[in-house]
């Protein structure tokens, strides 16, 4: 499984990956959809979720643990600045999501603070 950090930035930062990123990204994710199927439904997901860019292709053929990894990576390197952390104000826990106003550490609630 992911490590928190990880799962954070690649979820609820994917809208910062470049368009090669985007597209390996569909690419593995059509790639693994059509895994247990086979026919129609098989082909549909490698051609309409899948790439032919060469560059697409050496993203994908990393796998997808160390492709999610180069693009956190990446992502922290170049784009930190935007990427929002939201985290515990009592113990400073990165929250599950953005959005998210209970920590998953100390299990303070922050619902009832004014934004």
């Amino acid at each position: 499984m992911m490590e928190d950090l990880t799962r954070y930035i690649f979820i609820y930062h994917a809208h910062l990956m470049t368009t090669q990123e985007k597209s390996a990204n569909r690419a593995i994710f059509g790639e693994e959809k059509s895994q247990g199927i086979e026919g129609k439904l098989a082909e549909f997901y490698r051609e309409h979720l899948g790439s032919t860019d060469p560059e697409v292709l050496k993203l994908v053929a990393k796998g997808r643990e160390k492709f999610i990894a180069d693009v956190v990576e990446r992502i922290l390197r170049e784009q930190y600045d935007q990427i929002f952390f939201n985290r515990c104000p009592k113990c400073q826990a990165l929250a599950r999501t953005p959005t998210a106003k209970q920590c998953p550490q100390c299990f303070h609630s922050w619902h009832d603070d004014e934004a």
